[in-house]
């Protein structure tokens, strides 16, 4: 059990380097023409995932945070765990799916009761995929072209999957199908291809043209889903933080949030500053980056008016089901706060003081309630799963 003290968040932080794009990053270099060189990597469990799922075709050279890949001729048979880590795991094995030979992609823990059914489907179309307790085994081959149709409304990783395994055939148009949900991390997907010269369309359906070439050297970018946290726990305990990186567009809308619940917030150059604290409740959809949630949620237990929180019915299918383990940490606040039809409603401020929270094996849920531990005091019963995307949290507050 790790305890934290009640106080002020202040200081000059590195943001955390971010998970999905460093995942991203390796596994297009893995299929890339050229060599890559990766810098600013946190080597958290889900990233450390991700560089297992690409040994079987590239050569990496790990120095610190820092890893070059290089594409080399596949293993003919390759086996490899991804752990707990969903987008290792889906990506993966669509890509797989073009890589001739034989795969077998292992996983565990919260995975195996996580949604993998509909893409599996869609590539048994395209070859033998086979799913077991605890793996997929999968039967690659070459293709000229891929045509797809996927459900867009389960997990935007099975879009993701198939446009990476388009980009290594060199062609290939997926169609989403129903509505599109945490739409965000599919537009992140498309903007890493075209860092490496993958023509990109998205419209009615998606287009992926052209092979992967290396862009040389890229450096990863500030995570501010994670960053969030801090944030929140800096405005909310009347600090001042700043926090230094380059930030990838997925997450910015968050900033606009956070104004408009009432918090100072500034970006000059490379550094974000946040202070001021949070007064007004706010209503959001946050539907397409549903990784949101979580810091918006702890924001909105410190203000006396209701928010109002759009677009969280898929947080049920993460690593816990995070309507149920965020409203754990919201009734543990003493804060006023229900679910219903896919819409958090949320009342501050908290009532409660030294509290002792529960992780429940979700990182997003236990660094909420880091977080939430600075602004009330108190102690959360499992902090490892931290360690899943950003390990370093626990030397910042």
């Amino acid at each position: 059990m790790l305890c934290v003290e009640a106080g002020r968040v202040e200081g000059r932080f590195a943001a955390p380097p971010s998970k999905p794009v460093t995942q991203r990053y390796l596994l297009t270099a893995a299929i890339a023409q050229g060599p890559t060189t990766i810098r600013g990597v946190e080597w958290s469990d889900d990233v450390v995932a991700m560089a297992r799922a690409i040994q079987p075709i590239a050569n990496l050279q790990i120095s610190g945070s820092i890893v070059k890949i290089e594409s080399r001729e596949p293993e003919p048979r390759r086996v490899f765990n991804v752990m707990e880590s969903g987008f290792t795991l889906r990506t993966a094995v669509a890509l797989y799916t073009g890589v001739p030979g034989r795969t077998a992609v292992l996983y565990g823990g919260s995975l195996k009761g996580r949604p993998i059914d509909e893409l599996i489907a869609v590539l048994q179309k395209l070859t033998k995929v086979t799913k077991v307790p605890g793996a997929v085994l999968i039967e690659g081959r070459r293709f000229e072209k891929i045509e797809a149709e996927v459900k867009s409304d389960v997990s935007s990783q099975y879009i993701s999957g198939l446009m990476f395994l388009s980009a290594l055939v060199g062609h290939g148009v997926v169609k989403p199908l129903g509505e599109r949900k945490s739409w965000a991390f599919v537009e992140a997907t498309a903007e890493v291809l075209r860092k490496f010269g993958v023509g990109v369309e998205i419209n009615d359906v998606i287009e992926v043209r052209g092979a992967a070439k290396s862009p040389g050297e890229l450096e990863t970018p500030g995570d501010l889903s994670l960053a969030s946290f801090l944030a929140v726990a800096a405005a909310a305990t009347g600090g001042r933080a700043e926090i230094e990186g380059v930030f990838s567009n997925v997450d910015l809308a968050i900033l606009d949030i956070f104004k408009e619940m009432g918090a100072y917030v500034a970006r000059r150059g490379r550094v974000l500053e946040i202070e001021g604290g949070f007064y007004n409740g706010v209503e959001v959809d946050l539907g397409h980056n549903p990784d949101l949630v979580m810091p918006v949620a702890l924001a909105a237990a410190t203000v006396s008016k209701r928010s109002v929180i759009r677009g969280v019915e898929l947080l049920k299918y993460k690593e816990s089901d995070r309507v149920a383990t965020v409203l754990d940490v919201l009734y543990r606040l003493g804060v006023d706060a229900k679910y219903q039809d896919g819409v958090l409603y949320i009342k501050g401020p908290p009532g409660a003081r030294g509290v002792v929270f529960q992780s429940h094996g979700d990182h997003r849920i236990a660094l909420m309630a880091l977080a939430a531990a600075k602004i009330v005091g108190g102690c959360i019963d499992d902090i490892s799963p931290v360690a899943k995307s950003w390990p370093s949290s626990l030397l910042y507050f």
